[in-house]
């Protein structure tokens, strides 16, 4: 492995951007460049001087050329950069630095751009700072930050909203209120663009008349007395994307009104003090917490007070505030912090050399440092000392565990910290102070060095003239005459310690996704050195996903057990026969079974598990060390009704629908079964809400029966206060109907809306349920007329309703996923269907966002039991249960068997199909685990598959001696499938018995 070395004359401090393979960045030379992220080499370069025709504002000590000092935003086929003095922004080809417009924010010339912008939708935001305070007593200040909106086209001001109330040009007045650091964060779904201010320069008589009355005590955990309104300095802002109005802020800090020359406040006619320069040097990161079980939304951004703020992003509410470190004139938390959404990662300069508690020993250091805090509580988790004993300046970034800072000392160390405990895995000397941040691409890490520059303020640091590319975990040094750079090849961390992967239910988690997110072990790279580990023989079918908690795996076999196995060798923890446990008798719907089963994956709920009885509709809750039955709830009275669905905890509550064997039954039977979605206190097993799916049908044939929720687990969406599932078809439905139907020729196609569906009828359809009341809040029948059971599969057999009934249901709730369209952030629900087609609704109306034929449909799919998704694409089986023409893209290979298909979230373009190699259906659940999609195969050998997902290709298979029907669970290097489904309900295709469940890890 190597470091190339691109040498390019003088200080980098700004994070390199990275896009399509360019570098780009600017250097305190003077220069913007472009540089291929591969060798280094140039691409092009601007001098910022010509190119702008701006000259230096000389604030900068031995700084006498145009110079810029942030990163350049990548805004369509441009790049959009801030110009450090005067506070000029500029509009550059992308592809070869060519101006295309320069925009003026601020007329005060001491004002800067050090803020790094943020693109979206066609404009580009970004606030405004000022070196004003680097002037003597009699000339500061009237600068006022502001934050702005730009035409990215045209460069052109669309608003400019300041900071502080206008001073007229006055001095005496309010100003400063700088907007520094790190990049806005746009809150699509709330419309909103959050940034963080500095300090005051000055303030009116008043407030320093106020600030002396109170003794000067202003500290940064308690409000000011002496902070009026309109002073929205040291504060975090939420304001409007279209009109810039200040929708909510947040004043942390309190009074503080700094200026270099009152740095040493015993200096005639300061304004009194203690004014600590505790600014914001960068904007909130968002991100998402759990608080009490209940999903938050917050800012959160590190002061140089030292101060860490969580504000809720609604209002500006306080969530959590921590002192993650001791302030100082540079910090503190400066420039800009990290977060992977489990701990919040800051920077501590500590430029003041103060007591630096690392917890969670006692140890003490006057260095700087880093720290990381727990995102939900603002707990710190663990503090660790810059080990080459200076200042820590630059900004911290996260990449898959690995925290990666650099150091202020002379030989310009880099570190890369384990993120769980910040232990330092490696370190490596750039020649001069690192004061800038590192960006992250494809197994490489791009940092520049050197910061020689004075502003007054700054402690001394030394020269460079690189950026430096990782290759880990080897170096060899090229040289180039132009650039430095360090990339790494693959982080190993064998022997640190991993976030536990639980797996809580059959989706895995609240979003019912599937997707092992936190799994950083298996890879498209490591997914070939998947070996058995162990066999756990149970002696029959099993079909659930295992669930996964605490290293123990939990899951029921079709011989009428539920089993707790430990994940580290299949060593059996306790079991339960649920027909002694329940007193429950079989119900006799399913053929050859006689004894009481259940068919779905426990749920995750606390200190139980709670499973699903598949005949009768009872729901059970047990402990989860013993397996001891804690409560037991009849959902359905139909004495063919099941559970089938694996059900979704969430704040003390567990959400699970009801579905039914009773479509089996002969036409003179069938049917009066409605679906419900039942909302249960987990404690008790009490119901709260029932909601069915249909209308009251009395128990009267003839009427609306069926619409059924079946498979994998509703998805809950805390923020709109709403869970999701989707339903089956129609058992029956009214005459009135019916007629309709033979009336429109019986033309019904999943992509129409149907003139027969009356607005109760909630078949085939996806839904909103409030999580409080069980009220539906919106739904969207897909698919149309379509009233199907057994005895009516051949619509030629007399006294069956019209057709056609293609059985088109969904087998599975819909996953919850944010997308973009058009530059927009999209919050939906996408759900595939037996008809082989995979819808994508607005989860906030249930508006169609897009829908694609993904495969072909059949009687058990289509797709069917549960899709997965990363977030970048959408992935589904498709069982191809009749055997029809199945078009493989983007080939235009054809297949009669089942297979998976890929589609790209943000459109659901079908980027690729793949064929089941060995020629059989395709009824299970998929997996989606860091870049490898598994699935298995009803062939009677019973193969397990693990794909690329980025393109389809299999890389690794395995016979496991009986067909799979059900999913995988991934944790920590190992997934884990049953195998073997010989049961017959009337609708399912012949496969083979198995006995066991398997565990594949990487060896």
């Amino acid at each position: 492995m190597e470091i190339y070395q691109c040498s390019w004359g003088k200080d980098i401090t700004a994070t390199p951007a990275i896009f399509n393979g360019t570098l780009y960045f600017p250097s305190w030379n003077g220069y913007l460049y472009a540089v291929k992220a591969s060798d280094g080499s140039l691409v092009w370069k601007q001098n910022l001087q010509n190119l702008t025709g701006l000259n230096a504002t000389g604030f900068v000590t031995n700084v006498n050329w145009t110079v810029s000092r942030s990163t350049p935003t990548i805004a369509g086929d441009m790049l959009i950069i801030g110009i450090y003095g005067p506070a000029v922004v500029i509009g550059v080809d992308q592809a070869t630095g060519r101006l295309m417009w320069s925009t003026r924010l601020e007329s005060n010339p001491a004002g800067v751009v050090a803020m790094s912008g943020t693109f979206h939708k066609g404009s580009f935001y970004v606030g405004t700072s000022s070196l004003e305070e680097l002037l003597g007593i009699e000339q500061c200040c009237i600068f006022r930050g502001s934050l702005s909106k730009l035409d990215i086209k045209t460069g052109a001001i669309l608003w400019q909203t300041f900071t502080l109330p206008d001073n007229h040009g006055e001095r005496g007045e309010y100003a400063g209120a700088a907007i520094w650091g790190s990049s806005p964060s746009i809150d699509v779904q709330r419309n909103l663009v959050y940034v963080a201010t500095g300090n005051l320069y000055s303030a009116p008589l008043n407030i320093q008349e106020c600030q002396e009355q109170q003794n000067n005590q202003t500290v940064p955990t308690q409000p000011d007395q002496c902070i009026e309104p309109d002073n929205h300095s040291n504060s975090i802002l939420a304001f409007d994307l279209d009109s810039g109005k200040i929708k909510w802020y947040r004043q942390l800090g309190g009074y503080d009104v700094w200026f270099l020359a009152c740095s040493n406040l015993s200096t005639p006619n300061c304004p009194s003090g203690p004014n600590q320069d505790a600014d914001f040097g960068e904007a909130p990161m968002m991100l998402r917490i759990y608080l009490n079980g209940t999903m938050l939304d917050i800012v959160v951004a590190v002061q140089k007070s030292g101060f860490a703020w969580a504000l809720d992003r609604y209002d500006g509410s306080l969530v959590w505030s921590t002192e993650a470190g001791p302030g100082g004139l540079t910090g503190g938390g400066t420039w800009g912090a990290a977060t992977d959404g489990k701990r919040v990662y800051t920077n501590i300069v500590n430029s003041s050399g103060q007591n630096f508690t690392l917890k969670p020993s006692d140890a003490i250091t006057t260095a700087g440092g880093w720290v990381a805090m727990d995102a939900n509580t603002g707990e710190t988790l663990w503090s660790t000392a810059n080990p080459s004993n200076a200042t820590s300046n630059g900004p911290v970034t996260i990449a898959n565990g690995v925290l990666f800072a650099g150091s202020t000392h002379p030989t310009g160390p880099m570190y890369a910290m384990e993120a769980t405990s910040g232990r330092i895995l490696w370190s490596h000397n750039t020649g001069a102070s690192v004061y800038g941040g590192a960006s992250v691409s494809s197994g490489c890490i791009y940092v520049g060095s050197g910061y020689s520059v004075n502003f007054g303020t700054l402690l001394s640091f030394t020269v460079s003239l690189s950026i430096s590319p990782f290759f880990w975990p080897q170096f060899t040094k090229l040289q180039f005459d132009f650039g430095v750079c360090f990339q790494w090849d693959s982080m190993s961390q064998k022997d640190s310690h991993k976030d536990s992967a639980d797996w809580l239910n059959h989706g895995g988690d609240l979003y019912n996704r599937r997707y092992a997110s936190t799994e950083t072990e298996i890879s498209p790279e490591t997914t070939s050195k998947l070996r058995l580990k162990w066999e756990f023989y149970a002696g029959k079918d099993i079909t659930a996903t295992p669930a996964i908690f605490n290293g123990t795996l939990y899951f029921p076999s079709w011989n009428g057990y539920l089993y707790a196995v430990k994940a580290s060798d299949g060593s059996l923890v306790w079991k339960q026969n649920l027909q002694n446990l329940t007193g429950l008798n079989a119900t006799g719907f399913v053929t050859n079974v006689n004894w009481t089963v259940s068919r779905s994956t426990p749920t995750i709920a606390g200190d139980m598990l709670i499973i699903g009885i598949y005949g009768p509709a009872v729901v059970i809750g047990v402990d989860q060390a013993t397996g001891r039955l804690v409560w037991s709830t009849w959902l359905e009275s139909n004495p063919a009704g099941v559970v089938t669905m694996s059900g979704t905890f969430h704040k003390g509550s567990f959400y699970v629908g009801t579905s039914s064997l009773e479509e089996l039954l002969g036409i003179e039977q069938c049917c009066i079964f409605r679906g419900s979605l039942s909302k249960l206190d987990i404690k008790t097993g009490a119901i709260l809400w029932q909601t069915f799916t249909l209308p009251d049908n009395h128990g009267e044939r003839g009427e609306y029966a069926g619409a059924a929720i079946w498979g994998s687990s509703p998805s809950i969406d805390v923020q709109r206060n709403l869970v999701y599932v989707a339903t089956g078809n129609l058992y029956s439905a009214p005459l009135n109907i019916q007629e309709c139907q033979e009336q429109q020729n019986n033309q019904t196609v999943p992509t129409q809306p149907d003139q027969c569906i009356e607005p109760d009828n909630h078949s085939n359809s996806i839904l909103a349920f409030d999580l409080d009341s069980g009220k539906i809040k919106w739904y969207r029948q897909l698919g149309g007329y379509d009233v199907w059971f057994l005895a009516c599969n051949n619509l030629s057999t007399p006294n069956c309703p019209p057709g056609p009934n293609p059985d088109a249901d969904f087998g599975e709730a819909p996953m919850m996923l944010s997308i973009y369209v058009n530059g927009t952030m999209r919050d939906i629900v996408v759900a595939v269907q037996k008809s082989g087609f995979a819808w994508a609704l607005d989860r906030y109306d249930g508006s169609l966002v897009w829908s694609t034929e993904a495969g072909p449909g059949g009687l058990a799919g289509g797709g069917t039991w549960g899709a997965t998704t990363d977030g970048k694409r959408v992935y589904t089986n498709i069982v191809n249960s009749y055997g029809k023409n199945f078009t493989l893209k983007p080939s235009d290979t054809i297949t009669t068997t089942g297979g998976w298909v890929a589609m790209d979230a943000n459109t659901g373009e079908t980027l690729w199909s793949t064929a089941n190699p060995s020629n059989a259906t395709s009824n299970g659940p998929v997996t989606i685990a860091n870049g490898v999609l598994f699935a298995g195969s009803t062939h009677p050998t019973g193969p397990m598959y693990a794909m690329e997902a980025a393109s389809g290709r299999i890389l690794w298979s395995h016979n496991t001696g009986a067909s799979v029907y059900g999913g995988a669970s991934v944790s920590s290097g190992c997934i884990y499938v049953g195998s073997g489904y010989s049961v017959n309900i009337g609708t399912s295709l012949s496969f083979t018995g198995g006995t066991s469940l398997f565990a594949f890890c990487l060896s």
